[in-house]
């Protein structure tokens, strides 16, 4: 209703365009719920490690997949597919530099199929290989590990 408001007073002010676009955009929000957001959040969350499928989710928040994908863009500003990759790429950022496990393991542990898997979407997404992400942050003081 704030929108409303705003769009109110424009109107009173005689601030049309002002008006209508404020309007326009609250009948034009269109995303998901709060509810849905947050079921989202922890569902993709726990199953980083598994196939997160786009019918999946649209059924945990009960819509169709085709409004799912809409809803879900306006909501997050990305493709589900999309949002999925960059929370396993987010996942790998931190499990590479609390953890000296193989970049190998961690691929496996953010649901990718391989090692070149993860390097292929995290050079994408950062424009740096995983290998020479983890060299340049990661100090293993105090642990007796080396990254080779």
């Amino acid at each position: 209703m704030d929108g409303f408001k705003i769009s109110a007073s424009d109107l009173l002010a005689g601030d049309w365009d002002s008006a209508s676009r404020a309007l326009a955009k609250d009948l034009a929000r269109g995303g998901l719920a709060p509810w849905q957001v947050r079921m989202l959040n922890a569902h993709i969350d726990a199953n980083l490690d598994s196939d997160i499928r786009v019918e999946d989710l649209a059924a945990l928040v009960r819509l169709s997949v085709s409004h799912f994908g809409r809803a879900f863009k306006q909501s997050f500003g990305r493709s589900p597919h999309a949002h999925v990759i960059a929370e396993r790429i987010a996942r790998a950022q931190v499990l590479m530099l609390e953890t000296a496990e193989p970049l190998a393991q961690i691929a496996l542990d953010v649901g990718l199929s391989d090692q070149s898997h993860l390097s292929r979407l995290f050079r994408q997404a950062t424009g740096d290989t995983p290998f020479a992400w983890r060299r340049a942050r990661w100090s293993p003081v105090g642990t007796g590990v080396t990254v080779q």
